[in-house]
């Protein structure tokens, strides 16, 4: 059995839906994701007054949002608005028009309440302990503090990029005398905060795509060879570049720029101001761009709630390789049994090998997708686990380690699978290879101890000489077939490791 949800997001700027399948097994799995531009917040001016044409683009969009649920048969549509409903003086007019017209009841999120979602949509698909987060949206800003995974503070600016726009710059050209008065409109708000004072340094994580655009600028110039956003990491002097680039010359000028979106180029320099001001009031080095925002949040709230866990993910990137194993329909008992079987491997041989923590991680995402590809075919699978695993929703790693993990996949059935390790040389190197090499091959070895899939090899001892390593295994059966297909690896393993290898 399985249930659909679709998660309405009616923001200042865009509408956004998500639409997500969960299942009994606790897998859960993105159907459908789609987003307009209607401006909604456009031309509220003093008297916030939702206006008649941004509500005109807004019922559009939301009822052909009713068409794709109604395709898709969702079972629950959680409705949410944010900052341009909220301060709107014809606010309940516009809901019961919506609410008439679509069905959809929509419930207006507080402020805080807004920062709390984004926050949930971070701290469960990314690897952050500490840091402070910015969602810029429309009408509003939500800034926050994480610590040690926990929220600790969060506030709401009434102020996003169609607000600061219109306030400040206008759709003409965009001058350094306009650009200053957005940066000291925000500074004053952010001098407020006295728990923002004590986090000089801690990194800053920003939502929405305002902030999700200054990472596709990056990419671009760099040549960047991965495509998700999701977890991007930026530098200080990166972001001061693009700044830069965004807040001078023409609307024209600003949409000709590579990775800016026509439909926000009017607005991205008033938007981008507000992270601009919060890196320099915490003097921070580094930028976190999170994929996911208020949606994916409500959508943890709801699935973690359904499933009997707590608000939050335990262990981000093993609760996502989990889900994607239970999404490609992998034998989850001889996955985790190779993944135990590997790191006893890693953990017994470290005296040769000399790997630490962050390896010994890598291996256990390697061991238990490595057999994901066969969702797609048998033959050839470790190729198609090599794609698999680079481009599914593995959460909580850098896209160094996605790209380390996905090899170590695809080399446990091709040690030669090297044909496209240059084009990631921006993110790995010649030393990263001879990591892969090596943990591959523990992956390699632990598969074959269980070429029967029934763990009739239970656990392993390694003993080790200056010449040899023999590996004495503990199982219940006769394991002549395990042993003499681990075996095939002897060649491989005197390579790497310089010692001769026995399995007893």
């Amino acid at each position: 059995m399985s249930k659909k949800i679709a998660i309405i997001d009616l923001g200042s700027n865009s509408v956004r839906m998500l639409l997500m399948k969960m299942c009994d097994d606790g897998s859960y799995k993105m159907l459908d994701q789609v987003k307009d531009m209607v401006r909604l917040s456009e031309g509220m001016g003093d008297e916030n007054t939702l206006k008649p044409v941004p509500i005109k683009r807004t019922m559009n969009t939301l009822n052909l949002f009713k068409k794709l649920i109604h395709v898709h048969q969702a079972d629950q549509v959680i409705p949410i608005a944010t900052a341009a409903v909220r301060n709107a003086a014809n606010q309940k007019l516009f809901l019961d028009k919506v609410k008439m017209e679509t069905g959809f009841d929509f419930r207006v999120a507080s402020g805080e309440e807004e920062a709390r979602y984004g926050y949930l949509g971070v701290i469960n698909t990314m690897g952050v302990e500490d840091g402070v987060m910015i969602d810029i949206g429309g009408a509003s800003t939500e800034v926050a503090w994480i610590e040690d995974r926990q929220l600790k503070e969060a506030v709401s600016f009434p102020f996003g990029a169609v607000v600061l726009t219109e306030k400040f710059l206008g759709r003409e050209k965009i001058t350094p005398d306009k650009v200053k008065k957005v940066e000291q409109y925000v500074k004053k708000y952010l001098e407020e905060l006295d728990w923002l004072k004590p986090l000089k340094g801690y990194p800053v994580v920003g939502l929405g795509g305002t902030i999700r655009t200054l990472a596709k600028m990056n990419k671009h110039k760099i040549g960047y060879p991965l495509e998700s956003l999701h977890n991007y990491q930026m530098r200080d002097d990166e972001v001061e570049e693009h700044y830069q680039q965004l807040t001078k010359g023409t609307i024209d000028e600003i949409r000709q720029i590579p990775g800016v979106n026509k439909d926000r180029s009017d607005i991205i320099a008033a938007g981008v101001a507000p992270l601009r001001a919060l890196m320099k009031t915490l003097d921070t080095k580094k930028l976190m761009i999170s994929g996911n925002g208020l949606r994916e949040g409500v959508f943890y709230e709801q699935y973690l709630k359904e499933m009997g866990l707590p608000e939050l993910v335990e262990e981000v990137t093993f609760h996502s390789v989990d889900n994607v194993l239970k999404n490609y329909e992998m034998n989850l008992a001889h996955c985790h049994h190779v993944k135990k079987l590997s790191l006893s491997l890693f953990d017994q041989l470290q005296e040769i090998h000399g790997m630490g923590a962050e390896e010994r991680r890598l291996l256990a995402v390697g061991a238990l997708l490595h057999d994901v590809g066969m969702y797609i075919d048998y033959y050839n699978h470790h190729k198609h686990g090599f794609y698999l695993a680079l481009n599914a929703r593995l959460n909580g790693l850098r896209n160094r380690e996605r790209v380390m993990s996905a090899y170590i996949v695809g080399m446990h059935r091709d040690t030669g699978l090297k044909e496209d390790w240059k084009q990631y040389d921006m993110l790995v190197d010649d030393k990263d290879w001879e990591i892969v090499k090596k943990l591959s091959l523990f992956v390699s070895i632990a598969e074959k101890l269980d070429r029967s899939e029934t763990a009739s090899v239970q656990d392993l001892t390694c003993y080790l000489t200056e010449t040899d390593v023999q590996v004495m295994v503990k199982t219940t059966n006769s394991p002549e077939l395990e042993i003499a297909t681990a075996m095939a690896f002897s060649k491989d393993f005197k390579k790497l490791f310089g010692r001769k290898l026995y399995i007893v």
